[in-house]
């Protein structure tokens, strides 16, 4: 049996197209948009006017033609989609999001253990945020990026073990604030950032995201949607035991923080973030600095080794890594590459691996507001 075509579904998807990709691409025109999206023209321009008429969508511009300079068309930036708060252990960012993708940081402050004193910063942080920027009640979300197992659903943190956080209702706690509240795993937001914006990722059955951090995190999308699992647990390669006779995990092994602390029982190194200290980390690894060199080719070992298990396990067409951290392969990528191919078949090793795509920002934090703007196109009419 077929189903029956259904006028009103196929606008509506018609219309969360072309709304998708002015969002990925950029402003195009309407000539462009027709040839892109395989829309008759006639349907691109009322597709158009009806979503400028909406406030979602602007001129931004002329593009010059074969015959003439013809307007370009682009997400609006004249409200924001999402107020985001990138939780990290050591510090949390706060930045707003626009349609069209963009971010700005707005400010920053140092993670409280305590949940009570966080709460009563995101609050204050909101405050400011409504007396500067414009809202739009019916997109704008409240989008919470947290290094820990989250339930998406019921938007409850689960437990963030590096934090000491457990058990927590965001909804409840954030039931105050005029907008949805969203929350979701760092490594989660990561990866759905590359699938918005990342042709390789997209294209990709499987794709996995290794996220490096104070933690150690994961992200797996299969056929375009992330896997988060039966208890939202699905990914979390931190939590792999790597050397059972002592029953460490890999996060023992690949954590940025933890690999700060062995450092620094031998060097003083500068910088008060861990990026800050790992950039100064680089520079002492290519003057040679002997025990810097050797614990960052033993770390660099189980990079390959956990590489290696997430290949054969999950045979993605591409891993990302990224997070605090957004330059390891780019750094690092050739002696990982000789680590890797030491213990795993070539064939099967000639895997994509490569850094985000995000270098100055964490990840998590475009994937936030990528998340409200995919709740934003799933709900559109």
């Amino acid at each position: 049996m077929h189903k029956k075509l259904n006028p009103k579904s196929m606008k509506r998807e018609n219309k969360k197209m072309v709304l998708r990709y002015l969002i990925e691409s950029g402003p195009h025109s309407r000539v462009e948009i027709a040839r892109k999206t395989g829309l008759a023209q006639s349907a691109i321009w009322r597709i158009i006017e009806e979503l400028v008429n909406e406030g979602l969508v602007e001129e931004k511009g002329t593009a010059t033609g074969r015959r003439r300079k013809a307007v370009t068309y682009g997400p609006t930036r004249s409200f924001i989609t999402s107020i985001i708060y990138n939780v990290e252990v050591l510090e949390t960012l706060v930045a707003v999001g626009f349609l069209d993708g963009a971010w700005r940081i707005i400010e920053r402050f140092s993670t409280p253990k305590d949940f009570d004193e966080f709460k009563q910063r995101v609050t204050s942080s909101y405050e400011n945020i409504l007396k500067s920027h414009v809202l739009n009640k019916n997109i704008s979300k409240v989008v919470f990026s947290l290094p820990g197992i989250v339930n998406t659903e019921s938007k409850f943190l689960i437990h963030a073990p590096n934090l000491g956080w457990r058990n927590i209702d965001f909804r409840r706690e954030f039931g105050n604030l005029d907008l949805e509240v969203l929350v979701e795993n760092d490594s989660n937001l990561s990866l759905l950032a590359e699938e918005f914006f990342s042709q390789d990722v997209k294209e990709s059955d499987v794709a996995f995201f290794l996220y490096f951090g104070e933690g150690i995190g994961g992200a797996i999308s299969v056929n375009g949607k992330i896997v988060r699992g039966e208890n939202f647990a699905a990914g979390e390669i931190g939590h792999v035991v790597l050397d059972v006779k002592n029953g460490k995990e890999v996060e023992e092994f690949l954590s940025i923080s933890k690999l700060v602390e062995r450092m620094e029982k031998f060097v003083e190194l500068q910088g008060e973030s861990l990026d800050e200290k790992f950039r100064y980390i680089k520079r002492l690894w290519f003057s040679g600095e002997k025990n810097v060199k050797e614990t960052m080719e033993e770390f660099l070992q189980h990079v390959a080794v956990v590489l290696k298990n997430i290949i054969y396990f999950l045979n993605p067409g591409v891993i990302v890594l990224g997070g605090v951290v957004n330059d390891l392969w780019d750094t690092f990528g050739s002696f990982i590459k000789r680590e890797l191919e030491k213990i795993t078949d070539r064939e099967i090793a000639n895997v994509l691996i490569r850094d985000t795509i995000f270098k100055e920002i964490s990840p998590s934090l475009v994937g936030g507001n990528v998340l409200a703007i995919e709740e934003f196109l799933r709900q559109i009419t």
